[in-house]
């Protein structure tokens, strides 16, 4: 199963990413029934009454898994009854009772989405959810809990990618499917005034409520603790996670947060009548524009015809109701759910999202699609003269990911630090991010490489298809550093999942991770080899975050 889990984790990054997972845009240009108080979870499920730690008993009945690899596994579980007929693009309703013991022992499907990119059946039939343990783990042990959303351009992936290796590390690992695409975010009147909550759009968001809600009700069950809950997103998922630590019906379900690769700005979380837009273009190109009841019309068309809809630009919307302010600017203000945050990514975020045959002709317009409309990006085109690579796409994405991801990540870091703890990190390989004399385009530590390494599958990492060396076998005295490298990230996550702190009482950290105090102070972890190293504002400087991305020249809008 362990490997499966890898090999998901790979094929999405991979496959899925290209449209920019974690908000950006591949070209960078242009710039029911409500949900129950989140402070008010159904009670616990009782321990099983049998020995069998295979077995665990939910509020909705038995669940049967898996023990392998000092891990037992309970896979496909139903978090919420399906979101098909009249709960497409519905809040998520409670699962059924079940009299017989669930099978756990099975992905359950992925959300519709384009082939290729999960090894799942797909189909509208999807939200499921997994849970890892570690062997031996009994009802009521208290052990913390990681709950992973996975990235995937808000339109792929699935539960499969979940981290579930850390579960042999002393913590549970649960992972869930969430509506795609259109299914999960089309922003449309006629739907909100059916559903009668007042919500707009975000179905995916709420699904990811209702996981963490069953999390509440359930997770004893399998060891773990419901008030110890790290939320961990990768990309999209950390974009969600953002999303989440600002919305007021996720309060107390989470006491940390893991954002790895997200945005949270204006970009990543669109007004509604940005997203209103973006939902009348498709219900009219689906046919339903001027249908006498337009919600019966969405809900009669086949997911083909949703899944055609490409090309539209799927995000969490600020509703006023799930999300009731663009996060990076709640963050400002301390109007979030305040839990201490690990933010971060990796040196070349914006290698992914090139089209690296790029022309020189091309390469002033794609810089200047970089900027908000209406400023001068003079500054810009300075900044990023194409004679300083060997290729324009090379250019473009180092700008790309100084703009969209590193700066902010950065601006989210100093707004964060004023209210919580913060602990910032970039993850550096230098044998890939610094090659010498290069002479065509590289992809160096692309989006997402950081995962191999927080959940200890570096041994994996030649097999991920933007890997510049993947064809090749990595000389022994990489590999062991790069080894080393992992073992250090997995502690520090440990670590802040088990109290929110990454040092933990500092016995199994070789480097003390220093907050991240505000713009006084930009402290972070830089996670590389042959040594992890320390920095203030060093970042910034690197990044163009104090000089050009910034809130005096050009705000992030990611």
């Amino acid at each position: 199963m362990k490997t499966r889990q890898i090999n998901g984790l790979v094929l999405t990054i991979a496959l899925s990413l290209s449209a920019c997972g974690g908000g950006g845009s591949g070209a960078g240009v242009g710039g029911g029934v409500a949900l129950p108080p989140a402070a008010s979870p159904a009670p616990v499920a009782p321990a099983p009454a049998q020995d069998d730690l295979t077995v665990a008993v939910t509020t909705e009945g038995k669940v049967a898994g898996n023990a392998g690899d000092g891990i037992v596994s309970f896979l496909g579980i139903p978090y919420a009854q399906p979101p098909v007929g009249a709960l497409r693009w519905a809040p998520p309703q409670p699962p059924a009772a079940r009299a017989a013991t669930l099978q756990a022992k099975a992905f359950g499907s992925a959300c519709p989405q384009a082939p290729g990119a999960v090894s799942s059946p797909i189909a509208e039939d999807c939200l499921y959810l997994n849970v890892w343990k570690p062997a031996g783990t009994k009802a009521g042990d208290k052990l913390p809990v990681i709950f992973y959303i996975h990235g995937g351009a808000f339109t792929l992936g699935s539960g499969e990618m979940g981290p579930s290796p850390l579960a042999s590390r002393g913590v549970v690992v649960v992972s869930i499917n969430y509506r795609l695409g259109a299914l999960g975010y089309l922003a449309n009147k006629a739907l909100r005034a059916a559903n009668k909550d007042g919500s707009l759009g975000n179905f995916a968001v709420m699904d990811q409520l209702a996981a963490l809600g069953w999390v509440q009700r359930n997770i004893a069950a399998f060891g773990g603790e419901a008030g110890n809950v790290t939320l961990w997103g990768t990309s999209a998922g950390a974009t969600q996670s953002f999303s989440l630590l600002q919305s007021p019906k996720a309060r107390g379900l989470f006491q940390r947060a893991v954002m790895q690769s997200g945005g949270a700005a204006e970009y990543s979380n669109p007004s509604m009548d940005t997203s209103l837009a973006v939902g009348d273009t498709a219900v009219q190109n689906l046919g339903c524009g001027g249908a006498t009841d337009v919600v019966a019309c969405l809900r009669a068309l086949p997911v083909s015809a949703l899944l055609a809809q490409g090309g539209l630009k799927w995000r969490p919307t600020v509703d006023a109701q799930v999300i009731t302010q663009v996060p990076a600017r709640a963050f400002a203000t301390g109007n979030f759910n305040q839990v201490p945050v690990m933010i971060g990514g990796v040196h070349d975020e914006g290698t992914l999202f090139v089209d690296t045959k790029l022309s020189a002709a091309y390469y002033p317009l794609y810089l200047r699609g970089l900027a908000p409309a209406g400023y001068d990006t003079t500054a810009i085109e300075a900044a990023y003269p194409i004679g300083n690579y060997a290729v324009p796409a090379q250019g473009i994405a180092r700008a790309m990911g100084d703009a969209m991801y590193a700066c902010g990540n950065s601006a989210r870091r100093d707004a964060l630090a004023a209210w919580v703890p913060v602990y910032g990190w970039e993850m550096t390989d230098p044998q890939l991010s610094f090659p010498s004399s290069p002479t065509a385009f590289y992809y160096g530590t692309a989006h997402g490489m950081d995962s191999y390494y927080l959940t200890g599958t570096v041994d994996s990492l030649p097999t991920y298809p933007y890997f510049d060396q993947g064809s090749t076998t990595p000389d022994a005295a990489t590999t062991a550093q790069r080894k080393a490298l992992s073992t250090q990230m997995v502690a520090y996550l440990l670590n802040f999942a088990k109290n929110g702190d990454p040092n933990g009482d500092g016995r199994n950290v070789a480097t003390r991770w220093p907050r991240s105090m505000g713009p006084s102070d930009r402290a972070l972890m830089e996670f590389t080899y042959p040594a992890i190293k320390t920095s203030s504002n060093a970042f910034e400087h690197a990044h163009k975050c104090d000089t050009l991305w910034g809130p005096d020249v050009f705000p992030p809008m990611y």
